[in-house]
């Protein structure tokens, strides 16, 4: 049986859907860019009527309104960055254990398939449209920013804010398998990645208002790949992301192993 066919099958619709919600919602950001960067000197006094706690909860003491990429980490933050972390997510918090919740994963196993080549397969799927979604959705932003500039930007920066919300993505991923393996019920396992996905949010925001929590930022990786500090500061966390690789291709080998000795029965 060829598992990661099956899944790469069943799961399409949902991997189409999102993919064209947030190639759509980045759209109609950026094509309001223009005009928060001709109105910038307007809309930076408007900003600082807001209460200073909340210019910094979303980071918009960093901003400048004039730069394209600065636009794309103040509202990224949201969409790409938070939001679409649910579809690599959930993709990987239900793929294995929904077999277990529709009582169909002994009737898979029967049939020539080890349990180290099923956990594999699934987790391939889940490789395979967490990098087509991210390829396509960069390759949209990048159109993005060519069409919707007012100056140059940093290109540099720009693969910088790419790696980064491709680090979250993978990370939430990699947490969203373990889960799956480990949960029986879908409905457990959906809910244990939502509850993961806004705390490691929360996490993430608590160090932006106070510096007395500045190294909860280190446990989320919201935190250690939060796109208005790349832009302030323009570095990255280069070895954050190297952990975040292997954390995700360790997570594949954890399953396997765990998946093996596993009572499914």
């Amino acid at each position: 049986m060829n598992v990661l066919k099956w899944e790469l099958k069943m799961n399409f619709k949902s991997f189409l859907f999102w993919t064209v919600f947030l190639v759509g919602m980045q759209f109609v950001y950026f094509s309001a860019f223009p005009s928060f960067a001709g109105e910038e000197g307007l809309f930076a006094t408007k900003l600082q009527l807001l209460p200073a706690v909340f210019r910094k909860l979303f980071g918009l003491d960093k901003i400048d309104f004039s730069d394209i990429l600065h636009f794309f980490a103040l509202q990224g933050q949201i969409f790409v960055f938070l939001v679409a972390s649910f579809f690599g997510g959930r993709l990987a918090s239900s793929i294995v254990c929904k077999e277990e919740h529709d009582k169909t994963a002994e009737f898979i196993l029967t049939r020539s398939l080890t349990r180290r080549r099923y956990i594999l397969e699934k987790f391939l799927a889940v490789t395979i449209y967490l990098f087509l979604f991210d390829l396509i959705l960069t390759a949209a932003n990048y159109i993005y920013f060519q069409t919707y500039k007012v100056k140059p930007f940093d290109v540099k920066l720009m693969l910088q804010l790419v790696a980064a919300y491709w680090g979250v993505h993978m990370f939430v991923a990699a947490v969203g398998f373990l889960i799956s393996v480990v949960s029986r019920k879908r409905t457990s396992a959906d809910s244990q990645i939502l509850f993961f996905i806004f705390g490691f949010y929360f996490l993430s925001v608590i160090p932006r208002i106070t510096e007395k929590f500045k190294i909860l930022a280190n446990f989320t990786p919201f935190g250690f790949f939060d796109p208005a500090e790349i832009v302030k500061t323009r570095q990255f966390n280069i070895t954050a992301l190297i952990l975040t690789i292997v954390f995700f291709l360790s997570s594949a080998l954890i399953s396997i192993l765990y998946y093996e000795r596993k009572d499914i029965y």
